[in-house]
């Protein structure tokens, strides 16, 4: 029947994330691949006086976590410096906290910046107050200062940051985002969506060695959760550097993909598409290994476009097909009207359809940031004639999908678009969900976070996390998806949809997440030839209920069939 096998397992339970969901007894892997599944007695031919026999002692080994939308190196930098972590803090806490953190920094230059990570700006008191340029003015130092906020999409500066940033009264408000101004005109310090992006990534807080120790870091991190293979949702040459070096050493322990973003400034007009896609498919050239190996390997195979921005309270950035809601009261006396604001579209119908069908037509599978259903509908749009135009084999993906019109879950079936959704959103504290169905309203707020329904209509659901939108806690995600609820007491069940399977949320996180990158063919499941990617667990969750799932802990983590990470 072959060669021996390098390692044999048995013992355990396989979920191998095959077509059949298959769960096995044993499992056999030779030179780095798997080689063989069934039960022990079947895999007997491949024992020979070399072959490793371990005994997993009923415990789960399953395919490694793909995880096909998140932000790692953003992720790496903020767990180091200046970091709020995710707390709700009042305006007076917030500042108070960076300014012991100044007090305490060695860096004290004009030019000596302080990004401040993980900024709730939800969740800052008096709810509906900003902070600001002029809150973060009262600071005493005479550094360049920003809140990065954790949704990614908002940046507030103080006055010495926008003059570095070269930002002032005059500068254009872009396509693609909001530069924010106070009532007279004069500039606020807030940025939203891709203004804000850009401006955190111009921050020189990193040189190429520092760069590499945070990619060395973040695969560690990743690995401990389980996860084997990435996509870097916004791929820019400072991490793609990092980890291209980090290849050269021989210490890559994940697999990495990039999504390298086209903006509108990039290609303000159809005419501008070609040029733009050519510089694309230029960056997917130079970082892109020739091949996929069982070494662990970098490539770039999809462009990203960010359609719109995000739904909640005060930004109203995510494109809708009906207007939001709007308090136009107060907290305390709260009157929610519809208004006539329905979010934003970053590129033009044409232009999203010229740039969705050029890059497809060049091999390469378009990713877009869509929150809203109206930029579902758009984007929806551009690939149905995408596809009209373009033939092969194209995976276009939509990550977020926060809302999604009842008519669309057809529509993504219809046209091979995936889903990439990140499980946890649905952890809705109570006083999100209240305000949430007041700025949707009742009929549309049944739609918020709908993994089930895309799966009900026969659609391919693949996950990502968005790392570090929220902290990198992959089995927490897989716990809210199959209770539709968190952990506090204020969390209830966000009752918009049913709960997922467990076998539906490891295949979303495996082969259905390998499907999206386009990486099926050699990882994501446990089926011969394919890459010995995989990880042990201490328990098998089917076993467990639905409540403890979030408890899973990841003992191993191969990937290539080498361990990259051990629990202590």
């Amino acid at each position: 029947m072959g060669q021996p096998a390098d390692k044999i397992y048995y013992n355990g339970a396989i979920f191998t994330a095959d077509a059949t969901n298959t769960i096995t007894e044993a499992i056999a892997f030779k030179e780095g691949k798997v080689l063989a599944t069934g039960t022990l007695e079947s895999l007997k031919p491949y024992l020979s006086a070399t072959t490793e026999q371990i005994d997993l002692a009923g415990k789960m080994l399953m395919p490694g976590i793909v995880d096909s939308h998140l932000h790692p190196f953003w992720g790496g930098l903020q767990l180091s410096g200046c970091n709020l972590d995710y707390r709700s803090l009042s305006v007076e806490e917030t500042l108070q906290f960076i300014q012991e953190y100044l007090d305490q920094d060695p860096k004290k230059g004009d030019r000596d910046w302080l990004p401040v990570r993980a900024y709730l700006r939800h969740g800052v008191l008096p709810i509906g107050y900003d902070i600001t340029r002029r809150d973060l003015d009262q600071l005493d130092t005479v550094r360049p200062v920003i809140l990065f906020a954790n949704d990614c999409h908002t940046l507030v500066a103080n006055s010495r940051a926008l003059t570095l940033f070269g930002i002032d009264e005059s500068t254009p408000t872009p396509k693609d985002g909001t530069i924010r101004r106070y009532p007279d005109g004069t500039l606020n310090g807030i940025m939203e969506d891709a203004p804000a992006m850009r401006a955190y990534d111009s921050i020189p807080t990193l040189d190429a060695s520092a760069a590499i120790t945070v990619a060395e870091n973040v695969q560690q991190l990743l690995n401990r959760q389980g996860v084997t293979t990435v996509m870097d949702a916004r791929a820019l040459p400072l991490q793609f550097d990092a980890f291209t070096a980090v290849k050269a050493a021989g210490k890559l322990t994940l697999r990495l993909l990039g999504a390298r973003e086209i903006t509108p400034d990039d290609a303000p007009t159809v005419a501008d598409v070609p040029r733009a896609v050519a510089e694309m498919a230029a960056f997917a050239q130079k970082y892109s290994d020739a091949s996929w190996e069982v070494t662990p390997g970098i490539f770039i195979q999809h462009a990203k476009f960010f359609v719109d921005g995000v739904m909640q309270a005060p930004i109203h950035t995510a494109a809708l097909l009906a207007p939001y809601r709007i308090n136009y009261g107060t907290k305390q006396a709260p009157d929610y009207r519809l208004s006539e604001q329905t979010g934003d579209l970053y590129y033009s119908d044409q232009l999203l359809t010229a740039l969705i069908t050029a890059v497809s037509q060049h091999g390469f599978h378009p990713h877009m940031h869509t929150v809203g259903d109206g930029a579902i509908e758009a984007t929806l749009n551009a690939i149905e004639k995408m596809r009209a135009e373009v033939t092969g084999d194209i995976r276009p993906s939509l990550a977020h999908n926060e809302l999604t019109s009842p008519h669309q879950y057809a529509r993504f079936r219809e046209l091979g678009a995936i889903p990439c959704l990140s499980f946890q959103w649905a952890d809705y504290p109570q006083l999100f969900a209240d305000e949430m169905r007041e700025i949707l309203g009742d009929e549309r707020f049944q739609y918020l976070e709908t993994a089930g329904k895309f799966y009900d209509a026969g659609v391919r659901v693949a996950f990502g996390s968005d790392w570090p939108i929220d902290p990198l806690d992959e089995w927490f995600a897989f716990k809210v998806a199959v209770t539709r609820q968190g952990d506090g007491d204020d969390n209830p069940r966000l009752n918009t949809d049913r709960n997922l399977t467990l076998t539906e949320v490891l295949r979303s996180a495996t082969i259905e997440a390998a499907y999206m990158i386009d990486a099926d063919r050699y990882i994501g499941s446990l089926e011969p030839g394919k890459f010995a990617d995989y990880i042990i667990l201490d328990r098998n969750p089917f076993d467990q209920s639905p409540e403890e799932i979030g408890t899973t802990q990841v003992l191993n983590t191969f990937v290539g069939g080498e361990e990259v990470y051990r629990a202590q």
